[in-house]
């Protein structure tokens, strides 16, 4: 997983120690982290228009010149995307945290475990396209999104990760796997396999027929209920997309 994180505070010691929690809670994780720091409202918002958007911003919201709710304002007529989290000594900004629809509030003094509940919650509500996978595989770590992930199984103590044009071979457990990705695109609809439901394209017997004509088995034991939950998946994903 790659994130761009920034951190915005007027004070120094204030935005190195705020970034030294995100650096830790990113590597700790394995997360490839591109991380800048800012030191008024206007340097971040030039910054952003010359090198592109943010995952996260961590934003002070009492600076001198541009307050952290104008930046925020600013931010938000070029990017909807962004999670901003307010950092601040007081809560008196609940209406306009809502006006620029704020991720989270944290309270200083910062303490990591603040930071972490935040980051915890970005990545949980990560849209579906920005997510990613990361293993380990032929000498070097790769991530792969996991939109380009058809399905997975497992043979010989190996895990074999079908992608659109080629098949990654990692050794790791499924259930590790399946707690990296926490995705409900994703279904375990077999000891062996989890599959990509985006790609499910219909059910044949005890199988899932993909887009690409692959056959993915389906434990016989649970079929009407994964019948059943692949139906509802797809009323909700219908639902979301209106």
């Amino acid at each position: 997983m790659n994130l761009n994180i920034a951190v915005c505070d007027d004070l120094k010691e204030e935005r190195v120690g705020l970034s030294r929690m995100v650096r830790a809670y990113c590597q700790e994780r394995g997360i490839d982290l591109r991380l800048r720091l800012y030191s008024s409202g206007r340097e971040l918002l030039d910054s952003v228009e010359r090198s592109g958007p943010l995952n996260m911003l961590f934003l002070d919201i009492y600076m001198p010149g541009l307050s952290g709710v104008d930046t925020a304002r600013e931010l938000r007529k070029t990017d909807k995307s962004c999670a901003v989290v307010f950092v601040t000594t007081s809560t008196d900004h609940g209406l306009e945290s809502y006006e620029v629809e704020a991720s989270d509030y944290i309270v200083k003094p910062v303490r990591s475990e603040d930071v972490d509940r935040a980051m915890d919650w970005y990545i949980s509500h990560m849209p579906e396209e920005l997510r990613s996978l990361r293993v380990y595989s032929e000498g070097e770590w790769m991530d792969y999104p996991l939109s380009s992930i058809l399905y997975i199984e497992i043979l010989d103590h190996q895990s074999y990760i079908h992608i659109k044009n080629r098949t990654v071979v990692v050794r790791r457990s499924m259930s590790d796997l399946v707690s990296s990705i926490d995705s409900p695109d994703f279904m375990r609809c077999h000891r062996s396999y989890l599959v990509n439901l985006n790609y499910v394209q219909s059910i044949e017997n005890c199988d899932f027929r993909l887009t690409d004509g692959t056959l993915v088995p389906i434990r016989a034991g649970n079929l009407n209920k994964i019948r059943e939950d692949f139906i509802n998946w797809t009323y909700k994903k219908a639902w979301s997309r209106q």
